[in-house]
């Protein structure tokens, strides 16, 4: 709240606002496929290991009590590992830039 009201009294037009937000909605509100469906706010707090035991219990017990509306195996509410946003890049070890 406090960036949003220095952004206010700054006078900032209605686009960087906005931007703002949407920030926090990806940061907060937006579930990730790659995380496991948890925000990443919920997965840096290490929130995300109790949310995928529970939906993983959740989805185990209705498949428990009508196994009929199941026609395969329940979603994989696994922790996912190491997750980078350009996995394709490969990123030079920090203690060998700047050594030539």
């Amino acid at each position: 709240m406090l960036l949003h009201a220095m952004v206010a009294e700054a006078g900032r037009d209605l686009a960087l606002e906005s931007t703002f937000y949407r920030a926090l909605h990806a940061a907060d509100q937006h579930r990730h496929s790659r995380i496991g469906f948890v925000p990443p706010a919920e997965r840096h707090r290490g929130e995300d290991q109790r949310v995928l035991a529970r939906r993983q219990a959740l989805y185990q017990e209705a498949r428990n009590r009508i196994p009929t509306r199941w026609s395969g195996n329940t979603c994989n509410w696994t922790l996912a590992g190491a997750v980078t946003l350009n996995p394709e890049r490969v990123q030079e070890p920090q203690s060998l830039k700047g050594a030539a």
